[in-house]
């Protein structure tokens, strides 16, 4: 049976679209970046200050994806978005490359940071990091194919568990004071173009702990009234997100300050280390690995609908847009899947995590510009539709910033993005040379 013939069931409620745009950034980011935003910005003020300005972004992303969710809410979000305003060539583009850097890189990603607590919390050789990264990634792709109830039931489950192991982290770094308040307020009193490119530099990774908030509109298409819960889930978990991730790091700089922070793997588990010795950190490492796994999860339930749209519009192999009988799009999981474990096989966690930013960046930037497209194409503004407070000023900030983060990356590891430039350009040419017209006589022929 074939996508377009067969409507997909809208399953999930409000909550579950809450915690599932919680549960997919909650994950490696909050377990695993805080040592590489101490790297850049070893001061307790500067580091709480990326972790605030990273959340605000990511409301600016959350309010701007409301209103286009809004306006199609359909399974694929930012796909569709690009398709309405630019055209097929354009979402094509879109949809390939997110499909091989946003999801395949942000699976790999995840697995990364998995296989980095696992080698640690086992003693085991570095080296043997991807495999236990691999191995999550062939598990989490096994759940997901089980069905959209078994894979929304699991991650709400995880995604609680990932909330109570952050609040039990809070608890104990109030409860143990080991830094001075004061020295917790220093901020450096120079700000000259080396600080803001340190703090640029640290605001990426604690970017990449709220990245995935926004993917729950990706699933629009099965979300129960989704043109009043999508704003909701959208906004809801945006906050509550800013709000955990704050008072987390307030708590780990009250037990390992800022500086004594710098390259940690898992600043979580130094913490318990020396509130309760060896102990604590193997079950903080513990509580890592769990806390990936259920992000992936996540992750994957929802960024693979991009792919499925992809598919359901003649924009890729049609096996991609097969849903099986539980409403999961196997062989498009199987498939990146399997590219996530190639990548956490070969790169480590900063190489993929600068293809992340590169290729997500571009790529936002262009959805984000739909927002203005409409705004300016529409004589009027459509009834029933959430409309972003201060819209077009908020998505040109948002632009300028993923251009910022783009070029940032670029400097940061030149090699990478030229290849993922490289794979841009070729996915253009395979468009107008060999998908145009059959998609344009599939069009006309459905017409």
């Amino acid at each position: 049976m074939s996508a377009r013939s067969a409507p997909l069931k809208r399953i999930l409620g409000v909550p579950t679209a809450i915690l599932l745009g919680m549960g997919v950034a909650i994950g490696s980011g909050i377990f695993r970046t805080p040592g590489a935003v101490a790297e850049n910005l070893p001061e307790a003020g500067w580091m709480l200050a990326a972790w605030v300005a990273a959340g605000i972004f990511m409301l600016g992303a959350g309010l701007v994806t409301a209103e286009l969710a809004t306006r199609y809410p359909r399974a694929g979000g930012e796909y569709v978005y690009l398709r309405e305003a630019y055209g097929p060539c354009t979402a094509f583009l879109f949809g390939w490359v997110f499909t091989i850097f946003v999801v395949g890189g942000s699976v790999a990603l995840i697995g990364a940071a998995f296989g980095d607590f696992a080698v640690e919390l086992f003693d085991v050789p570095t080296k043997h990091g991807g495999l236990f990264a691999a191995g999550a990634v062939a598990a989490a792709i096994a759940v997901n194919s089980a069905g959209l109830r078994v894979g929304a039931g699991v991650q709400n489950l995880m995604t609680t568990l990932k909330i109570v192991a952050l609040l039990a982290v809070v608890g104990v770094g109030f409860w143990v004071t080991r830094t001075p308040l004061e020295s917790m307020q220093q901020v450096a009193t120079q700000v000259d173009r080396s600080m803001w490119m340190a703090f640029v530099a640290g605001f990426l990774p604690a970017l990449w702990a709220y990245a995935g908030s926004t993917d729950i509109a990706m699933m629009a298409e099965e979300i129960k009234d989704s043109r009043r819960a999508l704003p909701r889930a959208l906004v809801v978990s945006s906050v509550a997100m800013i709000g955990i991730y704050v008072v987390t790091v307030l708590a780990l700089l009250r037990v390992v300050p800022a500086d004594e922070m710098v390259g940690l793997a898992s600043v979580h588990g130094e913490a318990m280390r020396r509130v309760f010795g060896p102990t604590g950190q193997k079950v903080m490492l513990a509580v890592g690995m769990l806390v990936c796994f259920g992000s992936m999860l996540s992750a994957l339930m929802a960024t693979i609908r991009v792919t499925f749209a992809l598919a359901r519009d003649g924009l890729a192999f049609r096996s991609f847009a097969k849903m099986s009988d539980t409403q999961a799009p196997v062989t498009a999981l199987v498939t990146v899947g399997a590219f996530a474990m190639v990548l956490a096989l070969s790169r480590t966690f900063r190489e993929v995590l600068s293809i992340y930013f590169f290729a997500s960046a571009i790529l936002f930037a262009m959805s984000y510009a739909t927002l203005i497209v409409f705004r300016l194409r529409d004589t009027s503004f459509p009834d029933n539709i959430f409309r972003c407070p201060l819209g077009i000023p908020v998505a040109l900030c948002l632009i300028g910033i993923e251009m910022a983060i783009a070029y940032s990356t670029y400097h940061s590891n030149p090699q990478d993005t030229v290849y993922c430039v490289g794979i841009m350009v070729f996915l253009a040419l395979v468009y107008w040379l060999f998908v145009r017209q059959n998609f344009d006589t599939k069009r006309h022929n459905d017409g």
